[in-house]
């Protein structure tokens, strides 16, 4: 029963997102799936929708299930809300956000915007990030910059892990809409892993899927993906 979550994006006259308006009542009643729903699953998707509460167990019976956890921030609020403390993303093994939503997450501040050749604080923060996701095994973070491109941050896990940084360059593209690129991109890197892709060649599976999406003018996702 209820009225379905709905969403409607404002974008500015460089089709960049600026605003929204949502009806997300829907999403409250999500329900939390358990240890034994989620056995045999490899890869479990949550995004920020979700309440905090059923996120946080989400994620945790997907680890004691043997599944990756991955998380699609969706914005930065929600972001920031749940990453205040350690309990959800203490079981994350990917987490896909923009620089905003990455800085908001990991508790970093900076003045002004990075460019192409600067992106240090963005390291940064990605390196922060890594060091609050799952502790026991290999954790990344794919952070989306827009006409910069994409950071690939990784640990292999353990006490002497240390944290490698790759930077993808965007290709020179006529966007119509950035809504929907963020989410084609975390899909299409899904899909390529399962595909047997490992995390480099996944971003730049990903970023290809994006472009689609970022030159399709009736939607947000592309249906030629």
């Amino acid at each position: 029963d209820g009225v379905s979550a709905s969403y409607v994006a404002l974008l500015d006259d460089e089709s960049d997102l600026v605003g929204g308006i949502a009806d997300m009542d829907a999403n409250q009643q999500i329900p939390t799936p358990s240890v034994k729903a989620l056995s045999g699953v490899e890869f479990l998707l949550i995004d920020s929708n979700a309440p905090s509460r059923v996120m946080i167990e989400s994620a945790s019976n997907a680890v004691k299930a043997g599944a990756s956890v991955f998380f699609e921030p969706t914005s930065v609020p929600k972001a920031k809300q749940i990453c205040e403390n350690d309990s959800f993303i203490k079981n994350v093994s990917y987490a896909f956000p923009n620089e905003d939503e990455l800085l908001a997450m990991s508790n970093t501040s900076v003045e002004g915007e990075s460019t192409t050749d600067d992106l240090e604080h963005v390291k940064h923060a990605a390196s922060n990030l890594l060091g609050r996701m799952r502790s026991d095994s290999f954790a990344h973070v794919v952070v989306t910059l827009g006409p910069r491109g994409v950071l690939l941050a990784s640990k292999s896990g353990g006490p002497d892990s240390s944290v490698e940084h790759t930077v993808f360059p965007a290709e020179a593209i006529s966007k119509v809409s950035s809504n929907g690129a963020g989410d084609t991109l975390c899909g299409a890197f899904i899909h390529a892993l399962l595909n047997g892709a490992d995390e480099k060649q996944a971003v730049r599976f990903g970023m290809k899927a994006a472009i689609l999406s970022l030159q399709y003018e009736d939607g947000a996702i592309s249906p030629y993906i």
